[in-house]
């Protein structure tokens, strides 16, 4: 009778996980088609290494090691418990061993819990939010095992002392209740009380599981396997000829796809995304973590009643706007699109995605956006740049240099197109940058040449601030001239361009080989074409950009180029590589003011104030400008000089 009341509370929880799990993913089902297979491999290595061995989340080690040895006290037992079954008896060495095993890790998961309750509620950071769940979640953990303890104190007190020194957190149980001075019979009772209390924790906490934090065991090992493999660099393609499309960009939590509102609920709320999210940390009104959990929790509260409803006999759902209902219209914008809190999040959740998919529906359904992109957008879309320069004056900055130009060459086999860029070619501080770039060139006898005139701005401002329509302009505008000059290989001193042109232009039918001029110089220093014969002295630091580094995994090029013409101490910022902090000026904000909280740009050169340098290099023009602006904002041009690494290598030429 006992066993078929096991079974029957057994399928209920199972029942009940099972119903949880499918209100969960009819959630998700409300989203729009997106593809997410292929690359089984990637996924399956994905799901091993950050699922399992919670290689992502080993970022930080002390919440790593929590985390796992939680992970492993509960999923290693029920493999054993799983193995016990089917093999019915085991061989006593082997069931020694397992039981040492499960002391261990059970010891592990006991003390993880317990630091985890301290972390979350006496030493408790700033980006951990406590609710009645995660409470819950955690005593019902911490129950299981100190019941789980309590079992195998009372067999061990049971059976003897020969086997106590292989479960070593058995044999203190049993020492205790051996000091009880319990009979066989009344410990026999007590096994059998606290069985049913741990077998009916272990069956409420599984039925607990869909309705809780706890879900993240499930929903998070689907984000990691859903995880994108596309370049880094590329948002979404949107079809704006797609004729039964009805609008575009997102404005109803069910425009989503289907993955970004499974993210919602993979979502583990660490907080890592908001520690390291430029905005957050100079009091700007975004968290990412909370856009997250605010689209989350309108996912749940909503979604239910916008199911489709059935044919004629039910009326479409009122539509419930997202910007300003659920997330503010300043929390939209105030994103620099520096991906840090994608690049730290252990599941895999696409933020920037998500600001991008609302801005595009503000910009090109509602027409909100910044009053301070009015002018850009106009610019863009009568001259080509932002400022609204006469694009007839892009080529001003090579005047005197000799520098050939596409239209104008009868012999139109070239290396490199060499793609300046919108800052590089109107900017006075960066035009020195392109110069620099021409004077390398031609030194090493490379046949380049530039558009000219004909060059028009990558889309990358457009784009990143929701203007889809003028970034596919824009884009297709240079696509056409790549291809009618037969463009085979693209040089670039700018992240920003580089990465549109090289992850971005294959959506609209283009792709090249794309450089960015950082690894087209290393190259030419490790084959031995440059070579540096008036190194830099001094103490230097890099900074690496956001669309260099964390869009498209570009570290070590700038670095060893560094290595090659600086005769100094080269220092590493507090915050560098993959935790680099952000200049401040993507995501539109190059042409945007900042009114709320410090500047980003002047908390950032805190960074390299602290490293005593006396100069920064970085390889992008908008980190240079906002270096340049921070530098003069605190009146320190007699201190720290800004430098494009090209500038660097072009002053180190034998003159």
């Amino acid at each position: 009778m006992i066993k078929t009341i096991d079974v029957f509370f057994l399928l209920l929880a199972a029942g009940i996980f099972l119903w949880g799990l499918n209100k969960r993913m009819r959630l998700w089902r409300l989203g729009s088609p997106e593809k997410r297979k292929g690359a089984t491999r990637r996924r399956v290595k994905a799901l091993l290494f950050d699922g399992i061995a919670h290689r992502s989340i080993y970022r930080e080690p002390y919440i790593g090691s929590i985390h796992l040895a939680l992970f492993l006290g509960f999923a290693i037992p029920l493999f054993f418990m799983t193995v016990t079954q089917v093999m019915f008896t085991l061989p006593k060495p082997i069931a020694a061993a397992f039981s040492l095993i499960l002391d261990i890790i059970g010891l592990a998961a006991f003390l993880a819990l317990l630091l985890a309750l301290h972390r979350r509620y006496i030493s408790r950071p700033d980006r951990l939010t406590n609710k009645p769940d995660d409470l819950i979640a955690l005593l019902l953990l911490l129950f299981i095992v100190t019941t789980g303890f309590m079992l195998e104190g009372l067999r061990l007190s049971v059976i003897g002392k020969d086997i106590r020194a292989l479960a070593p957190v058995g044999y203190l149980f049993a020492s205790f209740w051996d000091a009880t001075d319990l009979s066989i019979s009344a410990k026999g009772d007590l096994s059998a009380v606290i069985f049913r209390i741990h077998f009916f924790l272990v069956l409420g906490t599984i039925a607990y599981i869909p309705f809780s934090k706890l879900f993240h065991v499930i929903s998070s090992p689907l984000t990691i396997w859903n995880r994108s493999f596309e370049p880094a660099g590329a948002l979404g393609h949107l079809d704006l000829e797609d004729e039964a499309a009805e609008s575009f960009g997102v404005t109803e939590i069910q425009e989503f796809t289907w993955k970004h509102l499974m993210d919602l609920d993979g979502c583990t709320q660490c907080g890592r995304c908001q520690d390291h999210c430029p905005a957050y940390l100079t009091e700007k009104p975004l968290s990412p973590k909370k856009l997250i959990l605010d689209l989350r929790n309108h996912l749940h509260e909503h979604g239910p009643r916008l199911r489709p409803p059935k044919p004629d006999n039910e009326d479409s759902p009122e539509p419930s706007p997202l910007v300003d209902n659920v997330i503010r219209e300043e929390v939209l914008w105030a994103c620099t699109t520096c991906r840090s809190c994608m690049e730290h999040c252990p599941v895999f959740v696409e933020h920037v995605d998500k600001i991008i998919d609302m801005r595009r529906y503000q910009v090109l359904m509602e027409s909100k956006f910044p009053d301070e992109l009015t002018a850009a957008f106009r610019g863009l879309e009568n001259n080509s740049n932002p400022w609204g320069l006469g694009f007839d004056t892009r080529a001003d900055w090579a005047k005197g240099l000799d520098v050939p130009v596409m239209a104008e060459l009868e012999d139109k086999e070239i290396d490199y197109l060499l793609f300046i860029g919108c800052i590089r070619s109107f900017d006075d501080r960066n035009k020195k940058v392109s110069t620099a770039m021409v004077k390398i060139l031609k030194h090493l006898g490379v046949r380049f040449a530039i558009l000219g005139m004909e060059e028009g701005c990558c889309g990358d401002p457009a784009r990143r601030v929701g203007n889809e329509y003028l970034y596919q302009i824009l884009a297709q505008t240079n696509i056409e001239n790549f291809k009618r000059y037969g463009i085979k290989r693209i040089l670039t001193t700018c992240p920003h361009c580089f990465n549109t042109i090289k992850n971005e232009y294959p959506q609209m039918g283009f792709s090249c080989e794309v450089l960015h001029h950082t690894t087209f110089l290393q190259e030419c220093f490790e084959n031995g074409r440059l070579k540096s014969d008036v190194p830099l002295k001094g103490k230097l630091t890099y900074h690496d950009p956001c669309y260099l580094g964390r869009y498209n995994n570009i570290y070590e090029a700038p670095r060893r180029v560094l290595q090659s013409v600086v005769d100094g101490d080269i220092r590493e910022m507090r915050r560098s590589r993959s935790d680099s902090f952000c200049c401040g000026a993507g995501g539109g904000w190059m042409w945007m003011d900042e009114n709320t909280g410090e500047r980003i740009n002047l908390e950032r050169m805190k960074d390299v104030l602290a490293t005593g340098s006396d100069a920064v290099a970085t390889a992008c023009p908008f980190c240079v400008t906002m270096f340049s602006d921070a530098v003069k904002d605190k009146n320190l041009e007699n201190d720290i000089k800004v430098w494009d690494i090209a500038e660097i290598v072009a002053d180190s030429l034998e003159r």
